[in-house]
């Protein structure tokens, strides 16, 4: 690329280095005022998990159910993650719940006010919802995460800190 950057490593087009300086003028003008927890809850079945069987977590956020909205100075964001422990480490495990014995289905509100009135467009929506707001959310994940696999009476996990910055523009 011609005209690229480099951001972290990732290479970035002229325009994504635009989206990211107009990104960071938006998160100065962004005041978080709430973090809520509408959804939390776990499902263990001991029966499936086999006493010495090696066990295997996995956690993504369900990105066909993150939900964005903006009215004029106030934006709230909803992102639901998904944690599961299984007995097998594959792909399949997630999606055959045969395996999986922890299920965690936890959904995050963020109520966000804006000092003032910015149109958030798609781009830098995305660039939001893939780069920033994750990062916000991990540790209040993890400490679910934890917390759950306590109240289960499961081994403890403490989840990697979120250390990657994620790729969030398609270059």
């Amino acid at each position: 690329m011609e005209n690229a950057i480099s951001c972290n490593g990732f290479a970035l087009s002229r325009e994504d280095e635009d989206v990211i300086m107009i990104l960071e003028d938006l998160l100065a003008k962004m005041n978080i005022e709430n973090i809520s927890i509408p959804v939390y809850c776990y499902h263990f079945n001991s029966v499936k998990l086999k006493e010495g069987a090696s066990m295997y977590y996995h956690f993504m956020i369900d990105d066909n159910k993150v939900s964005f909205q903006q009215k004029e100075k106030q934006v709230n964001v909803t992102i639901p993650y998904i944690f599961a422990a299984s007995t097998k480490d594959n792909e399949k495990a997630k999606e055959e719940n045969e395996e999986i014995f922890f299920n965690l289905d936890i959904e995050y509100a963020l109520l966000i006010t804006l000092e003032e009135e910015v149109v958030i467009d798609d781009d830098l929506k995305k660039a939001l919802l893939q780069g920033v707001v994750p990062r916000i959310l991990h540790p209040y994940f993890r400490h679910s995460v934890a917390e759950s696999l306590q109240k289960a009476g499961l081994p403890q996990l403490n989840l990697p800190f979120f250390e990657n910055v994620a790729e969030f523009i398609d270059a």
